[in-house]
């Protein structure tokens, strides 16, 4: 089993050394205060998706396309996506960058989720789940839920990760049959509660 976390630290290092290489961190912050978020900032990675959210007082498509236009001339970037959504009950703007990694695994796709929203949002947001994610997590349970994903992975089955969170650090869940069990009991289109993993404690 150490070898799933040895797995993990090496997409995890991957990951931010594409990071690194777009200067993403840095950009993001010209326009407001960043987050990186989800399985990277968890270093529970198995997918190749990294996710960054990050709030402004007025968040406007100007924002966004002033990080885009930088990004879109990057040897590695070969798609750029934008939506809208500030209207929408996601209040924010939404945008994905396909990078191609030439260094590792043959071109490796990697997908970049970024997020802008209002420093004032009251939705859900990743960036809540960081601080409880690191109480919570220890070594037992984050092999626990890398062998999840991994499984989900080859079984070619798509669940939201914070299901395999729940189920592992709320409700003690190992292994992947105990989770598929636990999944037909489960709503996913029910929103995620923070205070679920805001009781657990390491």
């Amino acid at each position: 089993m150490e070898e799933i976390i040895q797995r993990a630290n090496q997409r995890q290092k991957i990951a931010l050394g594409i990071l690194n290489k777009l200067d993403l961190i840095k950009k993001w912050g010209e326009v407001g205060e960043v987050h990186l978020v989800g399985a990277t900032a968890y270093n529970l990675m198995v997918s190749h998706d990294i996710d960054i959210e990050t709030f402004c007082d007025i968040p406007s498509p100007e924002n966004v396309f002033k990080v885009l236009g930088d990004l879109a001339t990057h040897r590695g970037v070969v798609e750029i996506k934008f939506h809208n959504y500030l209207n929408s009950p996601f209040r924010g703007l939404y945008s994905k960058l396909t990078y191609l990694d030439a260094d590792h695994d043959e071109g490796t796709q990697w997908n970049l989720d970024m997020w802008l929203f209002p420093s004032n949002h009251n939705g859900p947001l990743s960036r809540d789940l960081v601080g409880f994610m690191d109480k919570a997590l220890s070594d037992r349970s984050r092999k626990s839920i890398l062998g999840i994903k991994e499984h989900l992975v080859k079984l070619e089955l798509n669940y939201p990760s914070v299901f395999i969170y729940r189920a592992v650090l709320v409700d003690g869940i190992e292994g992947i049959h105990h989770f598929l069990e636990w999944m037909n009991n489960q709503d996913v289109n029910e929103p995620f509660k923070l205070e679920k993993l805001g009781k657990v404690e390491r």
